[in-house]
C-alpha cells in the first residue's frame, strides 16, 4: 500500500537535497518492490556492455548548470567614504553534468534541484566501485580546483578516444600491472579503440583545473556492497544510497585572484523516465511510482542556489492529488492546492511586497507577492485579504483566509511560485521539515 509521501511524489517534481527523509522512505519500497529482479525496469534495448576482467562498466547522465560572470561590485554612493575592502568573485562556475556514452545532458529542475542518472560504472573487488555518476565544472578563467566529499571518495575520469592498436597495447599492459584501474575496452566500427581511464582520489583533491576532467562518486573497497555482474543489482543501489545525505564541496580559485565555494547536498531514490518510440529517454528530477518505469540515482541541490519558502496555509499539510502540479487531462495546472477549511490563515511563504490583490473568474480573488530576484508566490481561491497593493510582508505573516472563490470545488488554497515569470514546481521550493509533514487525498 502507498503511504502519503510516496502518493505525493508520484505526481509532483521533486528536485534534490528537499528529499532527505522523504526519499529515504521511497527508496526502501523500491528496494522491496525490485526485491526479486536482477536491475530496475528496462526500458528499451541497449547496445552490449563489454565486460573485461570482472569490471562493470557505464555510462551517467546529470545536469548541465553552467558557469556565469558575476556581477561587478557597486561603487559606493557619492559623498560615502569605501568600507572594508569585499572580496567580490569576478567569475563563477556550476556543475556540468555528461553521459560519456550519448552525449545527454539533463537541464536542472525547479530550485536548482539536479537529477544524476546512474548507468555504467565500473567495478572491481581490488579497486572499489567508480559509479559512473560523473560531473564536469565548468567556468570561466578557473585555475585550481578543491573538490572533497564527507562520505565515500571521488574519483577522476578521463575518456580516451580514437586510440591505434599499439596505444591500447600499452594501456592493456598498464591494467595488467595494475597501473591502470580495469576497464571496458570498445572498438568502434572503423577499427579506432576507446576506454575510461579512472583514478581514485579518496575524500578530497587539489588540482590545477582542466575543463575536460570529469569527476566522479567513489565507494573504496571496504564500503562497497557490489559484487561485479550486469545489471543494477540491490547490492549496486546500496552503493548508490552510501552517498545518501553526502555533501559535496567544490571551490574554485580565479586568475583575478578571487575563489568561490559551493556545496551539493545529495540524496538517492528512483528516477521516473519517460521514454519516445525512437527508444530514447527523458530523465525526470522526481520520483516513480509503483508502476512506472525509472532509473535508480541521486538528486543534488546547490546549498547557495536554493531558495527555501514557509508552508502558506496555518491549519493544514495536505496537498489534493486529484489537480496536481502539471499536465492534468491535457490541461495545465500551474500549482498546487491546499484543502483546508474556510477562513483558514493564508501565511506568506518569504518576506515580500504584495505586487497584485484582485479577482478573476478563473483564480477568484488573488494575490501576488514578489520575492525579489524573480522570484513570486500567487495565493488564489481566496475568501478576503488583511494585505493590499503595495503593503510589505514578513515570512510567516498572515496575508488573507481561505476560500472557495473562482472555480473552485471547494474550500483551498491555489499556490503558484514562479520564476522570472515561469510557473515552477512549488513542493520543490519546501525544505524537507516542511516536506516531511506533508500527506496527500
Amino acid at each position: 500500500m502507498k503511504n502519503d509521501y510516496q502518493k505525493l511524489m508520484e505526481h509532483i517534481n521533486t528536485p534534490a537535497g528537499l528529499n532527505d527523509r522523504v526519499l529515504r522512505a521511497a527508496r526502501q519500497q523500491a528496494v522491496e518492490r525490485t526485491a526479486g529482479q536482477t536491475g530496475p525496469k528496462r526500458l528499451a534495448p541497449g547496445r552490449a556492455r563489454p565486460v573485461l576482467r570482472g569490471a562493470v562498466c557505464a555510462a551517467c547522465a546529470l545536469a548541465l548548470v553552467l558557469g556565469y560572470p558575476a556581477e561587478s561590485q557597486p561603487e559606493p554612493p557619492v559623498g560615502q567614504e569605501n568600507g572594508p575592502a569585499v572580496m567580490v568573485p569576478g567569475f563563477s562556475f556550476g556543475l556540468t553534468a555528461y553521459a560519456a556514452e550519448s552525449g545527454e545532458t539533463y537541464a536542472p529542475g525547479p530550485n536548482s534541484g539536479i537529477a544524476f542518472r546512474a548507468g555504467e560504472g565500473c567495478v572491481t573487488l581490488d579497486g572499489g566501485n567508480y559509479t559512473g555518476l560523473l560531473f564536469r565544472v565548468t567556468g570561466e578563467h578557473i585555475e585550481t580546483l578543491s573538490l572533497s566529499i564527507d562520505r565515500g571518495g571521488l574519483y577522476r575520469y578521463q575518456l580516451h578516444e580514437n586510440l591505434t592498436d599499439e596505444e591500447m597495447a600499452e594501456f592493456r599492459q598498464a591494467m595488467d600491472e595494475g597501473r591502470l584501474t580495469t576497464a571496458a575496452i570498445s572498438q568502434t566500427d572503423d577499427g579506432m579503440w576507446y576506454m575510461p581511464e579512472m583514478t581514485a582520489l579518496g575524500q578530497s583533491v587539489q588540482e590545477d583545473y582542466d575543463p575536460e576532467m570529469s569527476y566522479g562518486f567513489w565507494l573504496s573497497p571496504e564500503e562497497m556492497t557490489t559484487g561485479s555482474g550486469l545489471g543494477m543489482t540491490i547490492e549496486e543501489q546500496m552503493d548508490i544510497d552510501y552517498f545518501d545525505g553526502a555533501i559535496l564541496t567544490v571551490t574554485a580559485s580565479f586568475s583575478d585572484g578571487t575563489e568561490q565555494t559551493k556545496t551539493y547536498q545529495l540524496s538517492s531514490g528512483p528516477l521516473r523516465v519517460e521514454q519516445y518510440v525512437t527508444g530514447g529517454l527523458t530523465l525526470l528530477p522526481q520520483l516513480a511510482g509503483d508502476d512506472e518505469p525509472f532509473i535508480y540515482g541521486l538528486y543534488a541541490t546547490s546549498e547557495e542556489d536554493s531558495r527555501w519558502l514557509e508552508w502558506p496555509v496555518q491549519d493544514s499539510r495536505t496537498v489534493w492529488l486529484s489537480n496536481p502540479y502539471g499536465t492534468v487531462n491535457g490541461g495545465t495546472h500551474s500549482g498546487i492546492d491546499i484543502p483546508a477549511d474556510q477562513g483558514s490563515v493564508i501565511l506568506a511563504a518569504a518576506d515580500g511586497t504584495v505586487t497584485e490583490a484582485g479577482f478573476d473568474a478563473e483564480r477568484g480573488n488573488y494575490l501576488v507577492l514578489d520575492h525579489g530576484d524573480g522570484l513570486e508566490t500567487v495565493y488564489a481561491a481566496c475568501r478576503d485579504f488583511t494585505v493590499e497593493e503595495g503593503d510589505t510582508v514578513k515570512a510567516g505573516e498572515m496575508i488573507g483566509a481561505v476560500g472557495s472563490t473562482g472555480m473552485s470545488a471547494g474550500p483551498h488554497l491555489h499556490f503558484e511560485v514562479r520564476q522570472d515569470g515561469q510557473a515552477q514546481n512549488p513542493v520543490a521550493y519546501f525544505d524537507s521539515d516542511v516536506r516531511d509533514t506533508l500527506t496527500a487525498e
